[in-house]
């Protein structure tokens, strides 16, 4: 479905190290579709910033990037909402700006979308730094039920990334991250498994995760969260 639209948002706070290598993961997909890149500034003070506009400002290719920048530093879950509000795609992926996709991720999460549309797609990932699991995601294929019992079992991860969500679905449901919470992503995950009623689950591991001692992720245990 090349005709699908997506929007990838990345909240970005204190990545000076990482930021250009997420962006540069964004800009070398191979989705043949139309990619909108909305990067949020949550006001951070390292160079962060300064390395996104610098590079936006050089790049010459076919993704729309959206810059956006909050008043203040809001959380995470504030620049998610940001980039969400101004979201223009079909489909919506969060991408955290210390971490990478691979070049075909856009691509491989679109592809069952071409036979219904689905309200998220997901995949599985590769750790980068941390511990080694041969995989994390359990759940295979179609689902049109037993996503929220899924859940449950730990069959797929409740990280808002690597999803690949339809953004009406989202805002019909009101899914948006609770502000001033840790582990976000499991709570908006709950209600995204009480509210889906289809989930397409791939084995391929499109995203990127950088393993970072001073990230919230960084020490929790993805499996048990």
């Amino acid at each position: 479905m090349s005709n699908l639209k997506v929007t990838i948002v990345i909240p970005v706070y204190q990545v000076e190290d990482y930021i250009e290598s997420c962006l540069t993961s964004v800009v070398n997909q191979t989705y043949s579709g139309e990619i909108e890149c909305v990067v949020v500034d949550d006001c951070g003070t390292d160079s962060s910033w300064q390395i996104v506009e610098d590079f936006i400002s050089e790049y010459n290719g076919k993704i729309d990037f959206k810059l956006l920048r909050h008043t203040g530093n809001k959380g995470l879950s504030a620049a998610r909402n940001t980039g969400m509000d101004h979201a223009s795609g079909e489909y919506i992926y969060f991408l955290d700006s210390d971490d990478e996709i691979t070049p075909e991720c856009i691509e491989r999460l679109a592809k069952p979308l071409e036979n219904c549309k689905y309200h998220f797609v997901t995949a599985d990932f590769t750790i980068v730094g941390g511990r080694p699991v041969a995989t994390y995601l359990k759940a295979r294929g179609e689902y049109k039920s037993g996503i929220k019992e899924a859940y449950y079992r730990k069959e797929w991860n409740v990280t808002a990334w690597n999803k690949l969500c339809n953004i009406d679905f989202l805002r019909r449901h009101n899914l948006r991250f609770k502000d001033g919470i840790i582990h976000e992503d499991i709570l908006w995950s709950f209600y995204l498994a009480n509210f889906a009623k289809s989930m397409y689950a791939l084995e391929d591991k499109t995203y990127i995760y950088n393993s970072r001692s001073s990230s919230i992720m960084g020490s929790m245990n993805l499996k048990d969260s």
